[in-house]
């Protein structure tokens, strides 16, 4: 019943299925304009964590402020005149962006010590060490002796100091309750541009002052926007590295042009598809999940090189049927085993849905649609841009042996103990190393040390 609808609704009429998957991809592609990318520290952290409903606690209780962190390592010594007085200049010049609130360093610490005055006249007009008539070295001395400030705002060295750059409080996200989801993400996607041009801004301002000494620059909200350059990057960097390759590969096996274009053409429809679903759901693609493109091409590529592979045999056995007999044959033969193979791996990633974290979850639900629109589009555009091709213009050059399979088949036939021990050997350290494998959930320990 099922195969007689296939039958009669796409193979019969490719132009009109051809037509409407058009119009499928014209509309998700149009929705994908809503495609959001996320590297909020929430993406990384598990639903109902009390840890994580306590901080909101505090938060709301006594409020924060967000902010950067610089550390400043000068070239002479912390307490010199040309290290304090570019320390003092870099943060007037920090102090007068516009979206800062305020900047604390080493020169705004209180000296409680710095003289032998009573202790209550000490506290009234307390010294720094940016004012004239301090004893600098005596005062350095106390900040680094002291337990609040020792590896907070100065090294236990000494060597270096931290500058800690509080954020104006953005009143974009005042009223939050009265305003939609759409409104929310919008401006959500405002703060995130402001956040990346205040980024940029800062290290601008770091780079002017490379000659004084090093200056690094840390902070949630820096990490945050480079965690979205990054998942950027990966999208595209990958994206592009798996079709080129898959291309590679479709020339290196078919050698015509046709079985390039039919399965690079389901792969483009498929993942524009999804992106344009993601969009629709307002599924945010983090750091675990920027890869999902990739993921998409590569099982994609699968299900149709099997479909063409299978294709090119069924023409080559039956020269006597025409290109809807083998289509209608090919599918016929190839439905269930990509179906069950779709239906394995679709298995293998729900079961991330279990792991508690969202960003894990939805990657687990992405790859989920993501799977069943690859192969909803292999068993319709595939058969549906075969048809469109003259039959004799998809047949493949004749191929004399293959020497790489040949190589392979002599091992495999003339040293079966060798291959047996190996095998063995390689479960036994399989084994061994599962055994020592560690979970890991720290980004930032990946973080290359130049960034």
């Amino acid at each position: 019943m099922i195969s007689q609808l296939y039958q009669n609704i796409i193979l019969k009429n490719p132009k009109s299925v051809f037509i409407i998957l058009l119009i499928v991809l014209i509309s998700f592609g149009y929705n994908s304009k809503n495609f959001r990318l996320d590297a909020s520290s929430e993406t990384l952290l598990i639903e109902g964590d009390p840890d994580l409903k306590y901080l909101k606690e505090i938060t709301d209780r006594y409020g924060s402020k967000d902010f950067l962190i610089l550390t400043y390592t000068p070239a002479e010594s912390m307490v010199s005149d040309t290290s304090i007085n570019n320390l003092l200049s870099l943060k007037y010049k920090i102090q007068s962006l516009n979206w800062v609130h305020s900047v604390i360093t080493l020169l705004d610490i209180p000296l409680l010590n710095n003289s032998d005055a009573p202790l209550q006249e000490r506290l009234e007009s307390f010294k720094t060490l940016k004012d004239e008539n301090v004893d600098r070295d005596r005062g350095f001395k106390e900040i680094l002796s002291s337990p609040v400030f020792r590896n907070f705002v100065i090294s236990e060295d000494g060597n270096t100091s931290g500058i800690i750059v509080n954020i104006k409080k953005n009143d974009l996200f005042e009223d939050l309750e009265k305003k939609s989801i759409k409104e929310i993400e919008t401006l959500k996607d405002q703060i995130k541009k402001q956040n990346h041009n205040n980024i940029l801004e800062i290290r601008e301002v770091i780079k002017s002052y490379e000659d004084v000494g090093k200056i690094h620059l840390g902070g949630i909200p820096m990490i945050a926007d480079d965690m979205m350059t990054f998942i950027r990057s990966d999208i595209i960097v990958f994206g592009l590295g798996v079709l080129l390759f898959i291309i590679a590969t479709l020339w290196f096996v078919f050698r015509k042009l046709i079985w390039i274009i039919v399965p690079i053409s389901s792969c483009f429809f498929s993942v524009i598809i999804m992106t344009g679903i993601l969009g629709l759901l307002n599924w945010k693609v983090t750091v675990i999940s920027s890869n999902f493109i990739a993921l998409m091409l590569i099982l994609t590529m699968a299900m149709n090189i099997h479909m063409s592979t299978r294709f090119l045999q069924l023409k080559e056995k039956y020269l006597d049927k025409n290109i809807y007999e083998l289509i209608n044959l090919t599918t016929s033969k190839m439905f269930w085993p990509i179906l069950y193979t779709v239906i394995t791996t679709i298995i293998a990633f729900l079961s991330l849905i279990f792991s508690e974290i969202k960003p894990i979850i939805d990657f687990g639900w992405m790859m989920t649609l993501g799977l069943i629109t690859s192969f909803i589009i292999t068993f319709t555009l595939l058969p549906t841009l075969i048809n469109f091709v003259p039959k004799e213009n998809i047949s493949l050059n004749k191929y004399g042996e293959s020497k790489i399979t040949y190589f392979f088949a002599k091992i495999s036939q003339n040293y079966q103990k060798t291959i047996y021990f190996i095998t063995g050997l390689i479960i036994i350290l399989s084994l061994i190393g599962i055994s020592r494998l560690e979970v890991e959930n720290s980004f930032i320990n990946y973080f290359s040390k130049k960034n």
